[in-house]
């Protein structure tokens, strides 16, 4: 009998938690406790005080009274914001001019030189050029250019564009770069019709165009680089009179060539100390192994040294340029006729240069 009630009361007690959770329609029973809240208390006016009264000075002058109520939404676009392409290097917005402006670190004719290129590379006809701004022919759909590609949502298909690259403002190496959508006309049954320019697409046709200066800016610091890489060396004298290799470069120049050089040369970098100008490596023993009757031996060592362990330190010369000086494990130097010998393969690597 027990076990019963307490069965009867369980399911008493479910049936309630339910009840509370959903309406007999299946609906949610939302809290609805805020209904019935009670009133707060009443405004308590400062002492001394039976009356609040209103004087001109609260009220909302007639010229200001709202007028116009009809709906802007549907006349609002829904386009998101059109960004300036400023990530290349040396490029940065100028936010304090209406028109679409970067400032790009160079000089006016360099710039103005970048611009006529990249029109000719992306087939936009351009009016004969000015001192600081070139200016666009009439770009269709008709023309061989890729510039309907790079205007976001906007196509040249029955449509024509002219835009206009100017300086408009020149610094100690930053000049200001704007662009502006000079006309767009649309056609219809035949007919060119003007229609309103646009600050977003001028933003476009600005970001392609600093979309290819940074790609050819990158390409031509890379290529000077991979040119300033080579490090001509010769064999000459330390400022101690030694024999050594000797080069025109300053000392970066060479110091970051050395992991490359020591490397292609088979020769095991085992310290480097930036503040002595030295690097430590290894001549490794040769390997006489099965692979070595078939020339598989790919360690070792491209210059004549005996195996063991050496240093190259780098030293400024008192008349230009850096010096590398050859010695022992214990620090003992090299002799001449050691030196002449690896002269040949150190100059030809460096010479190489990364990437080659």
């Amino acid at each position: 009998m027990l076990n019963y009630l307490k069965t009867i009361s369980l399911a008493v007690s479910s049936a309630l938690i339910l009840s509370a959770c959903a309406t007999n329609d299946g609906t949610e029973d939302i809290d609805d406790r805020y209904m019935r809240s009670e009133k707060g208390p009443d405004l308590q006016l400062p002492p001394g005080t039976s009356q609040v009264k209103v004087t001109d000075s609260y009220r909302v002058p007639e010229g200001v009274a709202i007028t116009n109520r009809d709906a802007k939404g549907k006349k609002l676009t829904l386009e998101p914001p059109q960004l300036l392409l400023v990530a290349g290097d040396g490029i940065w917005e100028d936010t304090e001019r209406e028109q679409p402006t970067v400032w790009v670190r160079g000089d006016s004719q360099q710039l103005i030189n970048y611009i006529q290129r990249f029109m000719d590379a992306k087939n936009i006809s351009y009016e004969q050029s000015q001192d600081n701004a070139v200016t666009t022919e009439w770009i269709s759909d008709t023309d061989e250019s890729e510039v309907s590609e790079h205007l976001g949502s906007y196509s040249v298909d029955g449509e024509r564009h002219k835009f206009s690259l100017n300086v408009v403002d020149i610094k100690p190496n930053e000049v200001a770069l704007q662009a502006n959508h000079l006309a767009y006309q649309q056609d219809k049954d035949g007919q060119w019709i003007e229609v309103a320019t646009s600050e977003r697409v001028a933003k476009q046709f600005l970001n392609y165009f600093i979309g290819y200066y940074d790609s050819k800016r990158t390409q031509e610091a890379r290529a000077r680089i991979l040119q300033q890489a080579k490090v001509e060396i010769d064999l000459g004298y330390n400022d101690q009179g030694s024999l050594a290799l000797v080069t025109e470069r300053e000392f970066l120049a060479v110091w970051d060539q050395m992991p490359r050089v020591l490397e292609a040369l088979n020769l095991e970098i085992t310290d480097r100390d930036r503040s002595a100008k030295t690097y430590y490596f290894r001549v490794n023993e040769p390997d006489d192994g099965f692979w070595s009757w078939f020339g598989g031996d790919d360690t070792k060592a491209k210059i004549d040294l005996e195996p063991g362990n050496y240093q190259i330190k780098l030293s400024e010369l008192s008349a230009g340029g850096i010096s590398l000086s050859f010695f022992g494990a214990e620090g003992e130097s090299l002799d001449s006729s050691t030196v002449t010998k690896i002269y040949p393969e150190f100059s030809a690597e460096f010479k190489r240069g990364k990437g080659k």
